[in-house]
C-alpha cells in the first residue's frame, strides 16, 4: 500500500473513531442536561469538571505530546531505541510526579480554587462544586499518563488506539446514567468520570507492549533529552494557556448569570465536537510526520504536508462553520432539549453556539500552524502569538459580555482564536517563506465562495421551513436534516463547478 493511501486510510479511521467519540460525548452531555439541566447542580458539576482539567492544561497538559514527540523521534530516528525508551520513562516519571502534586494540592485547596474560578456562586453551589472537584482531581494523574502514552504510540505510527480513547471513556459515562444515575446522582457521575479517564490509560497498554515499551517511571531527570524537552516545553506551556485562560475569564463572568456556566459549556462542547473531529484528526496525524520530516531536514515534504493540511481543513471546516452559525437553534433543540432542559435554555445556548462557531476556522487553522512551529522545535513564536491573542480575548470578553452576556463571551473566544491564527500565519510566512502558492490561494478562494453560496441557500431554506413547521424537537430534527442535506449538495456542486482540486481528489479516492 502506498504511503498516501495508507495515510488516507488512517485518517479515515481516525475521523470515524473521533466522530463516534464526539457523538458519544454529545450523548453524554444530553444525559447530563436531561438530568441536571441548567440548575445549580449543572453549574456545580461543570465547574468541578473544569477545575482539574484547567489546572492540568495550564501546568502541563498542552505540552506533553508536543514536547515529547519531536525529541523521542529525533533519538529513535538515529536507531537508538534503548535511549529513546529510557527518555520515555524519564518523561513519564516527570509527568507522574507533577500530576500527583497537582492532585494533592487541588484536593487540599478545592474550596479556595472554586471560589476563585466562580466567585459569584451562592454557598450551596460552591460547596457542591468543591465536593465534586475533590472526587475528580485524581483524573489528572490518568490524563498525564494517557497523553504520555499517546506520544509513544503516535511516534511509532499507531494512531488508531489513541483515536478510540475518548470513545471508551464516553461510553463508560453514558452507561452510568441508565445503570446508576437515579441512585447515585451527580456524585456517582463524578466517580464515573474518574474511572472513565483510567480506562483511557488501560486500553493503550497492549499497543504499548507491541512497541517494546516497558513502564518503568524514572525520576532521574538530569538527562540531556529531558533538558531538551523542558526547553521546548517552556514556551509551549505558555502557548497552551490560551484556552484555559479563556475558560477562566468566561467562567468567572458567567458565574453571575443563572445557568450561564452550563449553557456556555454545552455550547462550547458542541462547538469543539465538530471542530475537534477534523482539526484534531489532521493535526494528530501530521504532527509526527512533520516532526520526522523536519528532523531529517526534508523541508519540501514538510511544506507539502502543511499546505495539504491547511487546504483540507478549510474545505471541511468552512461549511461546518456556516451551518452551525445558521442552524444553531435546531441543533441545540435536538441535542439538549429533553428532560429539564427547556426551550428558553435552547434559545440562550443556541446564541452562544452561533457566536462560538464564528471562530471555527481560526481555531482549526491555528491548530495546524502551531503544530507546524512545534515540529520545527520553534515554540517561542506561537508562545508570543498566544499571549497576544489571550490578551485580545480577555479584552473582548470584558467589552462584549456586559451587553451581550454569554453570547459576548463566546464571541470573544472566537475573536481570540482568529487573532491567534492570523498572527501565526503571518509569522510562519516571515520566518519560513511563502508556503501557499498562487494555485493554493486560488483554491482556498474558490472554497470560500462555495461556502458562502451554500450559507445563503441554507439560510433561505431554514427561514422557509421555520415558517412551515411548528416548533418542536421532531420538527427541528427534520428541519436540520433537510437544511444540512441541501447545504452539502449545494456546497459539493459549487466546489465541482469552481474546480476545487481537493474535492475532485477526494471523490476519486
Amino acid at each position: 500500500m502506498s504511503e498516501s493511501k495508507k495515510m488516507l486510510k488512517t485518517a479515515g479511521f481516525m475521523t470515524i473513531a473521533t466522530l463516534l467519540a464526539k457523538l458519544c460525548g454529545m450523548g453524554r452531555d444530553m444525559l447530563i442536561a436531561a438530568y441536571f439541566s441548567t440548575s445549580y447542580i449543572g453549574d456545580a458539576y461543570m465547574t468541578a469538571t473544569k477545575l482539574p482539567t484547567m489546572l492540568f492544561d495550564m501546568v502541563i497538559g498542552g505540552v506533553i505530546t508536543a514536547s515529547f514527540i519531536p525529541i523521542f523521534n529525533s533519538i529513535n530516528g538515529e536507531s537508538r531505541k534503548k535511549e529513546a525508551m529510557s527518555f520515555a520513562n524519564k518523561f513519564v516519571g516527570m509527568v507522574l510526579a507533577i500530576t500527583v502534586l497537582i492532585t494533592v494540592l487541588g484536593i487540599a485547596f478545592s474550596g479556595t480554587l472554586i471560589g476563585w474560578l466562580a466567585p459569584k456562586f451562592d454557598a450551596q453551589t460552591h460547596d457542591l462544586a468543591s465536593s465534586l472537584s475533590r472526587i475528580m482531581f485524581p483524573m489528572i494523574i490518568f490524563t498525564g499518563l494517557a497523553f504520555s502514552f499517546v506520544g509513544i504510540l503516535q511516534s511509532y505510527g499507531e494512531f488508531n488506539i489513541p483515536a478510540v480513547m475518548s470513545l471508551v471513556s464516553n461510553l463508560a459515562v453514558i452507561a452510568y446514567f441508565p445503570l446508576f444515575g437515579k441512585k447515585f446522582g451527580v456524585y456517582g457521575l463524578a466517580v464515573t468520570m474518574l474511572i472513565a479517564w483510567g480506562l483511557q490509560v488501560v486500553i493503550q497498554i497492549p499497543a504499548l507492549k507491541k512497541t517494546g515499551y516497558k513502564f518503568r517511571p524514572d525520576l532521574r531527570l538530569k538527562d540531556k533529552n529531558i533538558k531538551a524537552a523542558l526547553i521546548l516545553a517552556g514556551p509551549l506551556l505558555i502557548s497552551s494557556w490560551v484556552q484555559p485562560l479563556y475558560s477562566i475569564v468566561n467562567t468567572r463572568i458567567a458565574s453571575g448569570i443563572a445557568g450561564g456556566i452550563t449553557m456556555l459549556e454545552y455550547a462550547n462542547r458542541l462547538y469543539t465536537v465538530m471542530v475537534g473531529v477534523f482539526s484534531f484528526v489532521v493535526t494528530n496525524l501530521i504532527f509526527p510526520k512533520l516532526s520526522k520530516s523536519n528532523a531529517s531536514e526534508n523541508f519540501e515534504e514538510a511544506s507539502k504536508l502543511l499546505v495539504t493540511s491547511l487546504k483540507s481543513i478549510v474545505i471541511i471546516i468552512l461549511p461546518l462553520m456556516m451551518g452551525f452559525i445558521i442552524l444553531s437553534k435546531p441543533i441545540i433543540c435536538v441535542i439538549y432539549e429533553h428532560g429539564q432542559f427547556t426551550s428558553a435554555d435552547t434559545l440562550k445556548t443556541a446564541g452562544a453556539l452561533s457566536c462560538y462557531s464564528v471562530g471555527m476556522i481560526g481555531f482549526s487553522v491555528n491548530e495546524i500552524l502551531a503544530k507546524t512551529f512545534f515540529s520545527k522545535k520553534n515554540s517561542k513564536t506561537p508562545m508570543y502569538n498566544a499571549v497576544i491573542s489571550m490578551i485580545a480575548n480577555i479584552c473582548f470578553a470584558y467589552l462584549l459580555s456586559p451587553r451581550y452576556g454569554i453570547n459576548g463571551l463566546a464571541l470573544a473566544t472566537a475573536g481570540g482564536s482568529t487573532v491567534n491564527a492570523l498572527l501565526n500565519y503571518i509569522c510562519m510566512k516571515k520566518k519560513y517563506g511563502k508556503f501557499l502558492e498562487k494555485i493554493d490561494r486560488i483554491s482556498i478562494v474558490k472554497t470560500v465562495i462555495s461556502a458562502l453560496i451554500m450559507a445563503a441557500a441554507v439560510f433561505v431554506l431554514y427561514r422557509v421551513l421555520s415558517d412551515v413547521f411548528a416548533y418542536s424537537v421532531v420538527n427541528c430534527l427534520i428541519t436540520g436534516i433537510i437544511c444540512a442535506a441541501a447545504g452539502l449538495l449545494v456546497y459539493g456542486i459549487c466546489c465541482v463547478i469552481f474546480g476545487v482540486d481537493e474535492i475532485k481528489m477526494l471523490i476519486k479516492r
